[in-house]
């Protein structure tokens, strides 16, 4: 046994497991589970593991559309767009393009289509390709007198895939554009944030704090608007309200 290693056991593929459809697929899920992304169901929503990040994309933006209708007013916010109704009677809720009135001057929207700015009859959108954020929060009042477009893009997962997050926020925030009156075009995102379950350490100089803490430090989301913001089930309505508080503020 003197060259036996000390490292962790590792379960490989034999010919059994190749030969046989019954042994081979449970090999498949083992491995699909260690990375979560394994193929199965609940109980209860029956909802793919794979498509986690789905249902927290949603959740995100239902949790924030209710804290902002209880932050600004739920006069004049119409939900008409967010529920679909069917023949037999049955409720589903939207998750695409959905785009809900708070107020009289702002607007939640929920993975809105942004085409090319030309094509758009308002004139705001991208210069290159059709985007989808997942949640833009825009119009006025927030945290300033003028307009105001922040993007937030949830990611249920962020250490393994940090570099591609950033990209889409990086993206959005320079791609997203509008044709002014002088016929110049101008950007109109005026801040972009990833929404993670993520709970960071941080220091108390963001140049310290490494990645991806330094994203959620408040001096470095203030100074850049730009960076992350820690939402994660559980958390409680104040919790919540406090977070969308701190966005608005780093937007203005």
């Amino acid at each position: 046994m003197a060259e036996v290693s000390d490292g962790p056991a590792m379960l490989q593929m034999s010919s059994l497991f190749r030969n046989d459809p019954v042994y081979h697929r449970f090999y498949r899920l083992w491995q699909d589970m260690n990375l979560g992304l394994a193929a199965l169901f609940g109980d209860f929503l029956q909802m793919p593991l794979a498509r986690t990040y789905e249902l927290y994309e949603l959740w995100c933006f239902l949790r924030l559309l209710r804290t902002a209708i209880q932050e600004y007013s739920p006069a004049g916010t119409d939900l008409g767009n967010l529920f679909i109704s069917d023949a037999s009677g049955g409720v589903t809720i939207a998750t695409g393009a959905v785009i809900v009135p708070i107020g009289v001057d702002k607007v939640l929207c929920f993975q809105r289509q942004y085409r090319e700015y030309w094509i758009e009859p308002e004139g705001e959108g991208s210069f290159s390709r059709t985007m989808v954020p997942d949640i833009v929060f825009a119009g006025t009042g927030l945290g300033s007198s003028g307009r105001r477009m922040i993007v937030l893009d949830a990611k249920y997962r962020i250490n393994d895939g940090l570099n591609d997050a950033l990209n889409s926020i990086h993206t959005y925030r320079d791609a997203l554009v509008q044709e002014a009156e002088s016929g110049q075009v101008e950007g109109v995102v005026t801040a972009a944030y990833l929404l993670t379950p993520h709970v960071p350490t941080l220091t108390s100089d963001f140049r310290t704090t490494p990645v991806p803490g330094r994203l959620f430090h408040p001096k470095y989301r203030e100074q850049f608007r730009f960076g992350a913001v820690t939402l994660r089930p559980g958390m409680s309505a104040d919790d919540l309200r406090a977070s969308l508080k701190s966005i608005i503020a780093d937007a203005g």
